[in-house]
């Protein structure tokens, strides 16, 4: 074969791989070898870490629900607000629920979440450690599941299950995508453990902590890389929920996963050497097919496109001009009254959207700018 017939079929394996072969090969080995998991009662101390920059909006309803969830699972537990540069109210407001067993950490200048996080795991004293965010609503039981899951020794953290409000056009598809991810994350979660947590809803053992480095991007996936290398496990659980919803904004969103694929790449250089051996690392097969992989599939796309263009054979030809009218549909389906009325348009936008993301976030994190990618965007907590 000649080296753009190598070029078009190696693309077309790979991308075929990353969202076929793969959640295929995945859902028969977690059938064939999935593993459960002892569910006992709750019977640790537990410490919210919740870090805030500017969350007076949201901060008073998140206290009186995360003191509610605690009182509910009838644990010891307290919530540790870290406030990480807040020139607004969030560091007062916090601090008049000390009676509440709410304890403040004030960091003066912006260090970011990272930073933030590690700060507020430094001062925790309780069993276990639990992540959440500001904006996010939990099911009353929410904290209850988390805990549960430590009945098992071989559990280092866990993951809970974050559900989007549905959106329209462009965001329909982005929830299509969520879905698929979650169920590959439950897969992964049966065959051993998964890559990665939910940073709005999950729990650790405190002694597993890793700090994580300041300016990480994904601390939910940096920090659970560590309790896999010790030798725990990183499970979902579906019984514990929470809700969120998608910007109004399809842009940022887009910025959103643009930020989020370029701390993929980031990862690359934070995790240690031996995350990067097969022998070592017991979830290596999950990272790269699950997020590595991912990164390349655009260059892949790109790949096919070029390759099946400059092919001299009908039947390439034929299969360029499909890809074509495949990407002329995705784009339409960015048209917010079509994407809309027509699911399938909605969720090609999306895998173009997330695509063209992916591509753009190797350059923003090659040139540095990874943490600069993206800011906080202001939109409405979740809907009771």
């Amino acid at each position: 074969m000649s080296p753009l017939e190598w070029l078009f079929w190696l693309c077309l394996a790979q991308v075929a791989y990353t969202y076929f072969g793969y959640p295929i090969i995945l859902a028969v080995l977690s059938r064939v070898l999935g593993r459960d998991r002892q569910i006992g009662a709750p019977s640790f101390s537990v410490a919210f870490l919740l870090p805030v920059h500017n969350e007076e909006q949201n901060l008073a309803r998140r206290l009186d629900e995360l003191t509610r969830l605690i009182e509910l699972a009838r644990v010891s537990g307290e919530v540790i607000v870290i406030t990480d540069g807040s020139t607004d109210r969030s560091a007062e407001i916090a601090r008049s629920y000390a009676d509440r067993g709410v304890r403040v950490l004030e960091l003066l200048e912006k260090q970011g979440k990272a930073a933030a996080l590690s700060a507020g795991a430094a001062l925790a004293q309780s069993d276990l450690l639990i992540f959440a965010d500001a904006r996010q609503r939990w099911a009353d039981d929410a904290l209850t599941r988390l805990i549960e899951n430590f009945a098992d020794p071989t559990v280092g953290a866990v993951s809970g299950d974050l559900v989007l409000e549905s959106a329209p056009g462009v965001l329909a598809g982005v929830g299509l995508y969520w879905r698929f991810e979650k169920w590959l994350r439950k897969q992964e979660s049966r065959l051993g453990s998964q890559v990665g947590v939910t940073g709005a809803i999950s729990a650790v053992r405190r002694s597993l902590f890793h700090p994580i480095p300041p300016g990480t991007l994904l601390d939910d996936v940096f920090w659970p890389m560590h309790v896999v290398l010790q030798g725990f496990r990183v499970v979902h659980d579906e019984r514990a929920l929470a809700f969120d919803r998608l910007p109004d904004n399809p842009r940022d969103e887009f910025r959103r996963k643009v930020r989020t694929l370029a701390g993929n790449f980031q990862m690359l250089t934070l995790v240690p050497m031996r995350a990067f051996l097969p022998i070592v690392n017991r979830v290596w097969c999950q990272w790269i097919s699950h997020k590595l992989l991912r990164l390349a599939a655009p260059w892949a796309l790109i790949g096919m496109l070029a390759g099946s263009l400059f092919l001299p054979w009908d039947e390439f030809a034929l299969v360029f001009w499909g890809q074509v009218a495949c990407y002329a549909l995705g784009l339409l389906g960015v048209i917010p009254a079509l994407g809309s009325r027509m699911r399938l348009l909605g969720a090609g936008a999306s895998f173009l959207v997330l695509n063209a993301a992916a591509w753009l976030a190797f350059w923003v994190w090659i040139s540095g700018r990874a943490g600069r990618s993206w800011h906080k965007v202001q939109y409405q907590a979740p809907t009771d």
